[in-house]
């Protein structure tokens, strides 16, 4: 992490590994890639149906846009992939597809011990690391192979979508920033910049504001605003800022004056930009009552963020913080600042007391006694 002097830096430094602390860690990611091209495999080799169709097994949602956002208070992920089965949809009744899937899945004895169907997904329970969510897709047309129809075995109909092309419109539009708040202060630090610190502000914001998602439905999660609509509300009102902290507080603004103006009493639709028939936000139609805690949510989110803009002293602003993302995620942010500090004082290189943001928590538990943090 960087020790700065600089308050807006610093701040950003904070929100990066905060975010850092409550995403997919390169050891889960790992085994999330071998446990789905096991499955491929596993589906490849049968003898049945799918051992003579080409499959393609991928990521979708936020894996594959690099948002993942671990459960408030949980150890495991809930994380998408899609079954991408080269057969034309026209050619099967959805049931079909589903069925053969769930078929195989439970001809294998450790997957059959994992398996959950859904209406539209067969969930696979990896204990203590993720539910892994497994989406089978048909082609709808030989030539596009980003569109899908997804079997949905309760209503029994296919579904269209099209997680390809929604990867690649939110990829395109974090990118719109080039040279960010972050890697500006490594340039300017002359050290190398650490891979916490390489994610595009839009990425780092849509995970604070499902953080935030978290906390706040905690104790009635079925009534939270699903991560699709809160990922593309903020891709659609990100305007290119270089920092995460301009990104989230212009997304929330942007989000309530669009709810207050327009949208006051009754939702509105949200069309998938990748598959415009599509209206992400379709289940406030039927259950109106959720687009009303997803406005108590966004008044909450924008208030709660202006009290840390205001926050006077570094112990407000931690309390703050940890009410806001959670506990865990800021006291390892605040732990990897504490070792860089540490490897900077072995290193010889002096620490610039004003930089030094460590919650009085952190500062008790670490195993270097000797050491003076500055939170005052």
């Amino acid at each position: 992490m960087l020790i700065t002097s600089d308050a807006k830096t610093q701040l950003e430094d904070t929100l990066a590994k905060m975010a850092e602390a409550a995403e997919l860690d390169q050891t889960r990611w790992n085994r999330l890639k071998s446990a789905y091209e096991a499955i491929s495999k596993w589906l490849s080799d049968d003898s049945h149906f799918f051992g003579e169709v080409e499959i393609e097994i991928y990521p979708q949602g936020s894996v594959a846009i690099g948002t993942t956002t671990k459960p408030y208070g949980k150890t495991e992920f809930d994380l998408d992939v899609v079954i991408h089965i080269k057969l034309l949809s026209s050619n099967y009744d959805p049931e079909t597809i589903f069925n053969e899937v769930v078929r195989r899945l439970m001809e294998n004895e450790t997957y059959s011990k994992m398996c959950e169907p859904k209406s539209r997904c067969v969930r696979l329970n990896y204990q203590g690391d993720f539910h892994l969510d497994v989406i089978p897709g048909c082609m709808v047309v030989v030539y596009n192979d980003e569109l899908i129809d997804i079997p949905d075995a309760k209503i029994k109909e296919w579904l269209r979508s099209c997680p390809k092309g929604y990867q690649k419109w939110f990829i395109d539009i974090a990118n719109r920033i080039q040279i960010t708040l972050l890697e500006k202060a490594f340039s300017a630090h002359k050290v190398e910049i650490e891979e916490y610190a390489k994610k595009k502000p839009l990425q780092r914001a849509v995970q604070l504001i499902k953080m935030r998602r978290n906390i706040f439905f905690n104790e009635n999660p079925e009534d939270a605003p699903a991560s699709i609509i809160l990922t593309t509300l903020a891709a659609q009102f990100y305007d290119g800022e270089p920092s995460i902290s301009e990104t989230f507080e212009n997304i929330i603004s942007k989000i309530k004056s669009h709810v207050e103006t327009l949208y006051p009493h009754r939702p509105f639709e949200l069309p998938n930009p990748v598959n415009p028939e599509e209206n992400l936000a379709d289940v406030w139609i039927d259950k109106p009552h959720l687009y009303q805690h997803f406005i108590s949510f966004i008044k909450n989110l924008d208030g709660e963020w202006q009290k840390l803009k205001e926050a006077h002293g570094i112990e407000e602003e931690s309390t703050l913080m940890k009410g806001m993302f959670g506990n865990e995620p800021y006291v390892k942010a605040m732990e990897a600042k504490a070792e860089t500090m540490n490897h900077k004082r072995g290193n010889g290189l002096g620490i610039l007391p004003s930089g030094v943001l460590v919650d009085r928590a952190v500062e008790k538990s670490l195993p270097v006694k000797d050491n003076t943090f500055y939170g005052d």
